[in-house]
């Protein structure tokens, strides 16, 4: 293994639990584009690093920032594990200037990001991955300095068409509306049976959201580091909803190099407190 420095900060929620969901009839809406690649093509292929490069990855924008300076939404930005994330990060790169960040599960790109600070404060650029076409539009909005990618990342070394369930806060509920779709989630992937295995406060975020069934396109993040020219991550940030162990099973690392994984491991049983999941993270991740 190339990752010499490979660190795993690990947040709580549930125990995770990987699985897959029957296919229905989801009424999926249509997508306005054309089939631009193909399923089932490897991570290197030509189409693939052409299909990424010419149409699913954008630039860094060259306009100034156009952040929200709303209090409250200031205020929950910097929630949940932000703070214990910032703080190793801050700890283990100690002001080292112009790296490199991957983070899916960007949401709108100010919200519970993990690498905005790391732009403005260390002159960091990187990629930005999110599947949710909704918030993909705040996301350009902001005028992140980083490029961007409304699509998913493959759980395996091919690309493939999936099925995003985005999430809204529905009407008669309070709460903080970005948090809700930021428990989006790709069909198939699940983070245990809702009755038994999931945190009151997660249970409560993908039970009060309105679902929208879209499609996205899979791509497998080599492909990505490929259509870039980019071997090293400096800070790899995963957040998507169960489907993240999977994804770090992909990485050739072999010619990739991954400085820091940070990465939401769910661990909470219904038995114990979160103080001592915490400390169990880094071991279940080891298991695979």
């Amino acid at each position: 293994m190339k990752c010499t420095k490979l660190w795993w900060l690990t947040m709580t929620l549930t125990t995770l639990i990987v699985g897959s969901l029957m296919m229905r009839n989801y009424n999926v809406e249509e997508s306005t584009s054309v089939d631009l690649v193909m399923e089932g093509l490897p991570a290197s292929h030509p189409e693939v690093v052409q299909a990424l490069s010419s149409t699913f990855l954008l630039p860094p924008s060259t306009l100034p920032y156009n952040l929200s300076t709303n209090t409250e939404y200031l205020a929950s930005s910097q929630g949940h594990t932000w703070k214990l994330i910032h703080h190793y990060i801050s700890k283990l790169f100690a002001g080292e200037r112009g790296g490199f960040f991957v983070e899916a599960g960007a949401l709108d790109g100010q919200q519970l990001s993990n690498t905005l600070w790391l732009e403005q404060e260390l002159d960091w650029t990187g990629l930005l991955i999110e599947p949710n076409p909704y918030s993909f539009q705040h996301l350009q909005h902001k005028h992140r300095k980083a490029w961007t990618s409304n699509s998913c990342i493959s759980t395996n070394q091919f690309t493939r068409k999936s099925v995003l369930v985005a999430l809204k806060l529905r009407p008669g509920y309070i709460s903080n509306p970005w948090y809700i779709k930021g428990a989006s989630y790709e069909l198939g992937v699940t983070l245990g049976d809702l009755s038994t295995n999931l945190s009151e406060s997660f249970h409560y975020y993908l039970n009060s959201g309105d679902e929208t069934y879209v499609p996205a396109y899979c791509f497998p993040l080599y492909s990505y580091l490929l259509a870039l020219n980019v071997t090293t991550i400096d800070v790899l940030s995963l957040d998507t909803q169960g489907s993240e162990k999977d994804i770090v099973k992909t990485i050739p690392w072999e010619v990739i190099t991954v400085r820091v994984l940070v990465i939401e491991i769910v661990v909470f049983d219904g038995t114990k407190d979160q103080r001592s999941s915490v400390a169990e993270g880094p071991v279940h991740m080891r298991r695979f």
